[in-house]
């Protein structure tokens, strides 16, 4: 069976331990081992870390979502930013960070300006 959650934080860097807690809640949920449990709390920490920087370079004050969905198959989770063209892409470490730490880790553009973060983690 197949859950989908949904998580809304203001975009202020203490809201990013709330998200980081609530994604290894639900590693933990479907069986994930510890290294990936970590794993997830580190790409977390940087994902939504580097949207909340991208609202507040695009001075936003909207909030950040996050979504994680579980399976049998595993976890995927993604982070929305609403920055739009007009973030400035100062972001190359989290990026690569993101990318050491997440084998499927891609970033989507919406034409609403909005910009998707998708990591996956097999269970």
């Amino acid at each position: 069976m197949m859950a989908t959650s949904s998580l809304t934080i203001a975009a202020r860097t203490d809201q990013v331990r709330v998200a980081r807690m609530v994604a290894c809640a639900a590693a933990r949920r479907i069986g994930l081992t510890d290294d990936a449990v970590e794993e997830v709390r580190l790409a977390v920490g940087e994902a939504v870390g580097r949207a909340v920087t991208r609202h507040a370079g695009a001075l936003l004050d909207e909030p950040v979502t996050m979504r994680m969905t579980d399976s049998e198959s595993g976890l995927v989770i993604e982070v929305e930013d609403r920055s739009g063209d007009s973030a400035q892409e100062d972001s190359a470490l989290a990026m690569a960070v993101i990318r050491g730490l997440v084998g499927d880790a891609r970033l989507q553009d919406r034409p609403d300006g909005t910009q998707v973060l998708h990591m996956s983690w097999a269970g």
